[in-house]
C-alpha cells in the first residue's frame, strides 16, 4: 500500500463558464496543472461559447450558502481565489462567509467588474460591498486597467504606480494591475505591496485567442501559494505560466476562443523580464517581499540555471510620468562582472556569495520522508554533493512530504540542475528500495531561489526551520529530529 498523501487544497469561488474557457472551468484546470487539489464554489451560471454570453443568472442564495458550508466543513483551503461575484446577494454571503472563516488561507481575488470590451459586470452597490468587505481580507488583488479604474474611481488609470497606491489604501494587501488591455509592443504588469514593487514584461502577442486570461493568471498566482511561494514569487511563476498557455491556442469555436491549460513547463522563452525595487526607489533586479533577493525557479525544462529576472531584453526606458496606457517597464541594470560566468546568465544579477534556497517536493505529496531511514539517505547523498558536483549543501530540513535546504557553487560547480538530476536520482532509488515503492519519489519540478545576502539567508532559515513547529510536530523547533547542516551553515 502507498503511504499516504495530501495535495495543498485551493478553492475558486466563482462563475461558471460553460464553453469551458474562463471562470471555474479555467480555474480548475490551472490548479490541476499544479498539482493542487481545486475546489469549487459556483456563483452564477452562464451560458456561453466564443462567440459571446447568451444568458447569466446568480445561483440561488441557498445554494451558494450550502456550498460553502460543504466544503469547508471538510477540505480546508491554503488559498481561496475569488472570481465573478456578480451580484448584491452574492457579494454580501461570501462576505459574510470571509469573516467568519476559522484560518487563515490566503486571499487571492480577481475582482471581475469589467469586461475586456469595457462592459461593466458588477453594479455598484456590489462593487462597494467588495471594496468595503473583502478588500480588507485580500492578499493580492489583481484588476485589469478598467478595474483599476473603477476601484480608484477614475476613467483614466494615470499611473499604474499612482493606481496601485490608491488601490493599497482599500485594505488590499498587495495588488497586480494588469497591462493586458494596454497598447503596445510590450505587455507589462505592475505588482507591489507598498514596500516593494516589480513590473513584469512580455512581448505582446499578436493572437484573438485570449478568453480567460485573467482567470488563468489569478488561480497561477494561487497555486503557486498553495504550494508554499510567496506571493512576488508566485505572481512571477504565473505570469511565465500564462504566457505558456496564451502561446498555445485550443483552437475551437468561431469567435475568440479559450487556450490550452498544460502542466507548467517553466520554458525560459516564456518569462517575463522582471524589475523592481522598494517602492520610491530606483530600479533595482526585483525584491522579493522579506527577502530582497532575485526569484528564481528551476525545473527539468531547462538544463541551466532558471532566472526569472533579466531573461529577456529590457523593454525601454519610460519614467513614472509617462503615459499609463502604454504600461512600460523601468530599465534594467547594467549587467555585473563575470565573476560568477560559470552559472548560466548570473553576470545579469548582484551577488558577490550566491546562495540559493530549494524546496522540492515528493511525487503526489507522499509523506514518507520524516523517518530515520529517508532522513539519513537524504544526508549521505547532500554529502556527496561538493566532491561529486562543487556544490556546498548548508542547513536544512525535512518534512514529511518536501524538503527545504540551502546550497552554495564553488569555482567548479556544474549546473544546479544536474545537481537536482542527480541527487533526485539516487535518493529515489534507494527510499524506493527501502519503502518497497514504484515510480519516482520526487516531482519533476524544483524551485531555487537566490539569496542576494546574509541577511537574506538569515531571515529565510529563521522562517524555514519553524515549518516544524507551524505544522503542529513539535512545540520548538530545536526538537525535529529531521533538520540539521551538511557543508555549513
Amino acid at each position: 500500500m502507498a503511504p499516504d498523501s495530501s495535495a495543498p487544497i485551493a478553492w475558486t469561488i466563482a462563475g461558471s463558464d460553460s464553453g469551458g474557457g474562463a471562470g471555474i472551468q479555467a480555474d480548475l484546470k490551472v490548479m490541476s496543472a499544479f498539482g493542487v487539489h481545486g475546489c469549487s464554489v459556483i456563483t452564477a451560471l452562464t451560458a456561453q461559447n466564443t462567440m459571446g454570453v447568451l444568458l447569466a443568472e446568480p445561483v440561488s442564495e441557498a445554494m451558494l450558502r450550502e456550498q460553502l458550508r460543504a466544503v469547508a466543513s471538510d477540505l480546508p483551503p491554503t488559498v481561496i481565489k475569488t472570481g465573478m461575484l456578480g451580484s448584491v446577494e452574492s457579494c454580501g454571503m461570501v462576505a459574510d462567509f470571509l469573516e467568519a472563516l476559522e484560518g487563515s488561507p490566503t486571499l487571492v481575488c480577481d475582482p471581475v467588474m469589467v469586461s475586456t470590451s469595457g462592459s461593466s459586470l458588477l453594479d455598484t452597490e456590489a462593487r462597494d460591498i467588495m471594496i468595503k468587505r473583502i478588500f480588507p481580507r485580500v492578499d493580492i488583488l489583481t484588476p485589469n486597467l478598467f478595474e483599476a479604474g473603477q476601484i480608484i474611481g477614475s476613467d483614466d488609470v494615470g499611473n499604474a504606480e499612482d493606481a496601485a497606491k490608491q488601490i493599497l489604501e482599500t485594505g488590499v494587501r498587495s495588488v497586480l494591475i494588469k497591462g493586458g488591455h494596454a497598447e503596445g509592443n510590450t505587455s507589462s504588469d505592475y505588482w507591489t505591496d507598498g514596500r516593494n514593487s516589480m513590473w513584469l514584461t512580455s512581448p505582446r502577442l499578436d493572437t484573438n485567442e485570449t478568453h480567460g486570461t485573467g482567470c488563468i493568471l489569478s488561480s497561477a498566482i494561487a497555486s503557486a501559494i498553495a504550494l508554499g511561494q510567496e506571493i512576488p514569487d508566485a505572481v512571477v511563476i504565473a505570469k511565465t505560466f500564462l504566457n505558456q498557455c496564451i502561446k498555445n491556442p485550443a483552437n475551437v469555436g468561431a469567435g475568440p476562443g479559450p487556450i490550452m491549460i498544460e502542466p507548467f513547463r517553466n520554458d525560459p522563452a516564456d518569462r517575463p523580464q522582471v524589475v523592481g525595487g522598494g517602492v520610491d526607489s530606483a530600479p533595482k533586479v526585483v525584491a522579493g517581499s522579506a527577502d530582497p533577493g532575485l526569484k528564481v525557479v528551476g525545473g527539468n525544462a531547462d538544463p541551466g540555471l532558471k532566472v526569472l529576472g533579466g531573461g529577456v531584453d529590457p523593454a525601454p526606458t519610460e519614467s513614472a510620468s509617462s503615459p499609463p496606457a502604454t504600461m512600460q517597464n523601468p530599465a534594467s541594470p547594467p549587467p555585473a562582472t563575470n565573476q560568477h560566468s560559470h552559472l548560466r546568465r548570473l553576470s545579469k544579477i548582484f551577488v558577490d556569495d550566491p546562495a540559493y534556497f530549494i524546496t522540492t517536493c515528493t511525487k503526489g505529496r507522499l509523506k514518507i520522508l520524516d523517518n530515520p531511514m529517508a532522513h539519513q539517505i537524504l544526508r549521505e547523498e547532500w554529502d556527496g554533493a561538493f566532491d561529486r558536483y562543487g556544490w556546498a549543501i548548508g542547513s536544512y530540513v525535512v518534512m514529511p512530504d518536501h524538503v527545504h535546504f540551502f546550497c552554495k557553487p564553488t569555482p567548479d560547480a556544474g549546473k544546479l540542475s544536474e545537481l537536482m538530476q542527480h541527487w533526485k536520482e539516487w535518493t529515489s532509488k534507494r527510499i524506493k528500495q527501502e519503502l518497497n515503492i514504484e515510480g519516482s519519489v520526487w516531482q519533476e519540478e524544483f524551485f531555487d531561489h537566490l539569496l542576494r545576502s546574509h541577511e537574506s539567508y538569515s531571515e529565510k532559515w529563521n522562517y524555514v526551520e519553524q515549518n516544524p513547529v507551524r505544522a503542529g510536530f513539535v512545540q520548538k523547533a530545536s526538537d525535529w529530529p529531521y533538520a540539521g547542516c551538511i557543508h555549513y551553515k
